[in-house]
């Protein structure tokens, strides 16, 4: 069984990239998967937040409108006052 990846040492000997650029490559990669996913979770929730203002009753007005945020499924939960009550 060869383990030619394991060790490092490949079937070719042609020198592939340094070191240095394998790990600033790998470091940009986690960071720009993490900016990315990290935007829409921000833009998904946003999203959530305003369609819980779209779909308020006729008549109320945004302050009434409560959004509580929930893990799973990600979002808001919306609640409208409404005579005092919710």
């Amino acid at each position: 069984m060869n383990h030619s990846w394991a060790d490092g040492g490949y079937e070719r000997s042609e020198p592939g990239p340094s070191r240095g650029a394998r790990i600033a490559l790998t470091v940009l990669v986690v960071l720009s998967t993490a900016v990315g996913a990290a935007w829409y979770a921000k833009v998904g929730m946003d999203q959530s937040k305003q369609e819980c203002y779209a779909q308020r009753p006729a008549g109320m007005s945004i302050s009434e409108v409560t959004t509580t945020f929930r893990w799973l499924p990600p979002g808001y939960d919306c609640s409208y006052v409404q005579d005092g009550t919710v």
